[in-house]
């Protein structure tokens, strides 16, 4: 344990307030966001074609807005802008597990994903003010660890919760997310964005040819990441009872992650270039998949997930850290919203033909078992790709 922690010591206290921050938004968002489709398909009976559409909805809102509302945080700081984010995402959730028709339930994932718009790239733009002169990938790192410990409590709490009734689960991830509200309120510092003469026009971020062929693989990437709020939890659905299976899977995850992401980053950091281990991380992903679809046992459950986790601690934290590489004063925030709009483009995608592939994979057709191949095919494309990209 003392390992992973060590370099965090000397941590200045604005980004011990970032983590916090992190950390009550992921437990807020992992008691609520993994149970959800369980909700959906067993206490209302919706289809999972909906379900992927209300996930593609809320992907849409979120990812496809930071392009915006990251060009506005640079403008108006990024304190005030998660501190309207955190609002907005309390009011999504709260209405998440409350509401019971397909339109309100559509509402509720606009505001979900706006509210992650407008503190998703101002977040990570922070972290970007606050790491500087830092190791970035530890940085990115240690927020992906503090993010999986809250992975860790979540799902434990939102699938005792589920099992009185669901709207507990949902009033209590959006009081979180005002907690979320308070502690940036009261601890994160104000003016990390630059001053206006330092700002550059929204234009520079996608006049950057290098960044945007770096966001069209990330978009790649995303199709398989989306897949752990569809697949995954549909997927431990069928081979585990109720939602305290659901949420044990998750937490299983977690725990891995917190054990073995800062190890892990750093031996691969030290080793291999950024897009190597990106091109690691896609095929582990994709594997991963592949197992949980082909392996259906509770073993193939977790020996996929397992290797899906280990995709998913590298790429997150070193998808980051590239991006953040590719920043200019005054737009950090923008460049994070573009690449927010890339995993969107990936998402939306992800969902869909995740939906589809595991309509076809629950029928008796001949391609039942065929279709789980068709996320290491794409694992194998995406991480040629990202070899092959040059900053």
């Amino acid at each position: 344990m003392k390992a992973p922690w060590a370099g965090l010591r000397d941590t200045p206290g604005a980004l011990w307030v970032l983590y916090l921050d992190t950390f009550t938004m992921a437990v807020g968002f992992y008691m609520l966001i993994p149970l959800l489709a369980f909700h959906l398909l067993e206490n209302l009976s919706l289809s999972i074609a909906f379900i992927a559409v209300l996930t593609a909805v809320r992907s849409a809102a979120q990812n496809g807005l930071m392009p915006i509302t990251g060009w506005i945080a640079d403008r108006i700081d990024y304190k005030r802008a998660i501190l309207g984010g955190v609002l907005i995402r309390a009011a999504g959730f709260a209405a998440l597990g409350t509401v019971d028709t397909p339109e309100l339930l559509l509402v509720a994932s606009i505001l979900t994903g706006l509210g992650g718009a407008l503190f998703h790239p101002a977040s990570y733009a922070a972290y970007s003010a606050l790491a500087e002169g830092r190791d970035t990938v530890r940085v990115y790192s240690t927020r992906e660890l503090v993010s999986n410990v809250g992975f860790i409590v979540g799902p434990v709490i939102g699938g005792l919760l589920a099992g009185a009734d669901f709207a507990l689960v949902s009033f209590g991830a959006a009081g979180l997310f005002l907690t979320a509200f308070f502690i940036t309120l009261i601890g994160l510092p104000s003016g990390m964005s630059t001053s206006a003469k330092e700002r550059t026009s929204f234009r520079t971020v996608f006049s950057d040819r290098p960044f945007m062929r770096f966001c069209l693989v990330a978009s790649g990437m995303s199709v398989m990441i989306t897949q752990l709020y569809l697949v995954v939890p549909i997927r431990a659905r069928d081979v585990l009872p109720g939602p305290e299976g659901v949420g044990l899977v998750y937490t299983g995850a977690a725990v891995l992650m917190v054990f073995t992401m800062l190890p892990t980053t750093k031996f691969a950091t030290a080793r291999f270039s950024s897009y190597k281990i990106l091109a690691f991380a896609a095929l582990a992903l994709g594997s991963g998949l592949a197992v949980m679809g082909l392996w259906s046992s509770i073993a193939g459950l977790l020996v996929g997930v397992g290797i899906f986790t280990v995709g998913q601690m590298l790429a997150q934290p070193v998808m980051n850290a590239v991006a953040a590489g590719f920043t200019h004063a005054g737009s950090v925030a923008s460049y994070f919203g573009v690449l927010g709009l890339a995993h969107a483009v990936g998402g939306i995608i992800g969902t869909t033909a995740g939906g589809f592939l595991y309509t076809v994979a629950e029928s008796d057709s001949w391609a039942s078992n065929l279709v789980w191949w068709a996320f290491p095919v794409w694992a194998l494309i995406v991480g040629t790709a990202f070899v092959k990209l040059k900053k």
